[in-house]
């Protein structure tokens, strides 16, 4: 008797893109069988037959087991055939719609994404849309939101989705990446107290801090350098329900801006839903809901009154441009917001004060 086992699984190991179809309906004629008389032996319907032979149905443990009894090739075979099969099938529907998703790929900016080595320098076609599934960890083009729809945008000019979507996905992950504490509303307010203070030092002295200081009651503070187009200079929201992140970048460099960005993304922490997300660019759109441009007037209002607190309004308008710095020293903040604060309140010509505005700018590494 021939072992019909070894014959068929020699005869088909090498090219698994047959559908098992194909290797039950080459038995069934060397056994000289019809689809109707399988069909009777297995005790299924015809068309159920028909289907597994032209590939539309797949073979279940079940009929695996009938076919073992009925042709004498075990189920493991069949199992094994389909298995192979349908993973087979799957990648090359992939590999198509891969295909089909390098238009959108390239809309995204993987130019600047390479230098930064969050895609690999060589990624192109398929693999370039395969890097940036893995970068934003989603299984296909189909899951990428727009963030001018997913986040609760507040942009007053428009941004380029693409960059800004990547600019928020980086700092998702680095954020992921800290160690914090479970947030705690009451202990980050003590904590921007002391983050207030940082205001005053160099920044190879405070960003050290900032970042301990927030993580150690939940808050994540990551600075992620903007990308072309994104418009962002600070966004906020909530990685998961007991860590929020602060995310921000140098796009104006001032340092009074920056602290600002800052203090108005953390009144959106402790005071907004935590569903929400904010990104800010250069103030509330006029387009934006009504909810959006209200939790954007409070956020302002938390900044400023954090900064600099309303006790001190009288003392502001009476202060001229040689008693910035040590009122400054007074109450305990740099002179750049102070300079900021009355540049904003026009208590200050723009042309003024600048001198005493630090600019922020990214260390330069070495590679």
């Amino acid at each position: 008797m021939t072992d019909v086992m070894s014959a068929w699984t020699g005869r088909f190991a090498p090219d698994y893109l047959i559908p098992p179809g194909q290797t039950l309906s080459e038995l069934l004629e060397e056994h000289g069988m019809t689809q109707t008389d399988l069909a009777r032996r297995l005790g299924v319907s015809l068309k159920h037959v028909n289907q597994i032979v032209n590939g539309t149905a797949s073979i279940s443990a079940e009929l695996a087991l009938g076919l073992e009894k009925v042709l004498g090739v075990s189920a493991a075979f069949w199992l094994n055939r389909e298995s192979l099969y349908r993973a087979d099938k799957a990648r090359h529907d992939e590999e198509e719609s891969l295909v089909k998703a390098i238009a959108w790929a390239r809309k995204f900016p993987t130019t600047e994404m390479k230098r930064r080595n969050l895609l690999p320098r060589e990624a192109d076609g398929t693999v370039l849309v395969e890097s940036l599934l893995r970068f934003f960890g989603i299984a296909s083009p189909r899951q990428w939101a727009d963030p001018t729809i997913a986040y609760r945008k507040s942009l007053r000019f428009a941004s380029d989705p693409y960059a800004l979507a990547v600019w928020l996905r980086e700092g998702e992950l680095r954020a992921t990446a800290l160690d914090c504490k479970p947030y705690d509303a009451d202990q980050f307010t003590a904590a921007l107290q002391s983050v207030r203070r940082l205001t005053r030092l160099e920044p190879s002295q405070w960003y050290p801090d900032l970042v301990r200081i927030c993580a150690e009651v939940g808050v994540a503070v990551v600075i992620v350098d903007t990308f072309a187009g994104s418009r962002a200079n600070g966004a906020s929201r909530w990685l998961t329900p007991t860590r929020a992140l602060i995310q921000l970048s140098l796009r104006y460099r001032w340092e009074d801006v920056f602290w600002f960005t800052f203090f108005h993304e953390a009144g959106h922490v402790l005071l907004h839903r935590k569903r929400a997300i904010f990104v800010e660019g250069l103030g509330p759109s006029e387009n934006a809901s009504a909810d959006v441009q209200e939790a954007e007037r409070e956020a302002d209002q938390f900044a400023s009154r954090t900064l600099i607190p309303p006790r001190f309004d009288n003392h502001l308008r009476e202060l001229s441009t040689s008693q910035i710095s040590s009122f400054a020293e007074v109450i305990g903040i740099a002179p750049a917001i102070v300079v900021g604060r009355l540049q904003h309140d026009q208590l200050l010509p723009f042309n003024q004060g600048n001198d005493l505005r630090r600019r922020l700018a990214f260390a330069k590494t070495t590679k």
